[in-house]
């Protein structure tokens, strides 16, 4: 039986790693599998789309950037008679078997709602790319920076890096960057929520998609090359900052206001501090640059 699989890729100034990633897609040349591809244009402004696509493609342009989940909201409505939904960013490379494997996997495991694979990068080495549930107190570590100390120790908030993802296993959440589900988990939690500009909605995703029977899996024995960062590399600060107003947003949602304001309080007086300090000690001076730029614009945004 062929399966149906819509593949949604956000792009914002992706350059020529869009081109490679859409190149990957249809190496794909299995027959049991159909494959309508979308891309939400969150207005770039450089010639990423500048390439010739096939009838299998389709572009929609938005007069703005709406943001990460709006811009999958859009994907998800556009590709409705797709049995199964992909994630997938700009900045990776699948193998010809990929979504054949991973398909399979699915088919074969009923358990498991929402598929993750292996990320690689260039050297072919493992990238982090599972995270578990954003608690407060693992969000003070990293604004702390025991984290990144003693990861194995005091856990992030968020990426595991205290686990080598040699294996396959049940995580909180696998990254949004390659991910896979049917359908019908897209229309029971009615997408991603939009108040996520950037980062956070694909946690905020998962913990939902957890909360009603939905599981997330790892599986290692699938492969994708990763090669990290292909929208925000150049405007880091404005990366940095999404990610904090993001992580503000996200405990005010799941944990109340309580914890979001001690979080918010936390981040703009302790973190710049924190941030500094570890940066300069690790004589990336370029960072503080970044880190000042992101908390001028955070300060300027507070969350009310």
């Amino acid at each position: 039986m062929i399966k149906s699989v819509g593949i949604i890729i956000v792009n914002y100034n992706s350059g020529s790693l869009l081109k490679a990633c859409v190149d990957s897609v249809f190496s794909n040349k299995e027959t049991t599998v159909k494959l309508n591809l979308v891309i939400i244009d969150n207005n770039s402004h450089d010639n990423s789309l500048d390439f010739e696509m096939n009838s299998q493609v389709q572009v929609i342009k938005n007069l703005k950037n709406m943001g990460f989940g709006f811009a999958c909201n859009q994907g998800i409505a556009a590709l409705k008679d797709s049995e199964y939904i992909l994630f997938l960013n700009p900045d990776t490379e699948i193998k010809p078997k990929t979504i054949n494997k991973s398909l399979i996997f699915l088919e074969d495991n009923p358990e498991v709602s929402i598929l993750g694979v292996c990320h690689i990068d260039k050297y072919d080495k493992i990238k982090i790319s599972c995270s578990r549930k954003p608690r407060p107190l693992n969000i003070l570590f990293d604004i702390i920076g025991f984290s990144k100390i003693l990861p194995k120790v005091f856990h992030s908030a968020t990426l595991m890096y205290d686990f080598d993802h040699n294996s396959s296993k049940f995580v909180d959440q696998v990254m949004g960057a390659f991910m896979l589900l049917k359908r019908d988990v897209c229309d029971r939690l009615n997408g991603f929520d939009t108040r996520f500009f950037l980062y956070y909605e694909d946690a905020d995703f998962a913990l939902r998609a957890k909360e009603i029977g939905y599981l997330s899996y790892y599986n290692s024995d699938i492969k994708i090359l990763h090669h990290g960062r292909g929208t925000t590399e150049k405007i880091s600060h404005i990366g940095l900052f999404y990610n904090l107003r993001s992580r503000i947003q996200f405990v005010n949602k799941h944990y109340g206001k309580f914890y979001a304001i001690l979080i918010e309080a936390i981040t703009l007086t302790l973190e710049p501090v924190s941030r500094l300090v570890f940066n300069s000690l690790s004589n990336n001076w370029s960072q503080n640059i970044v880190t000042l730029k992101a908390f001028r614009l955070l300060f300027k945004n507070i969350i009310k």
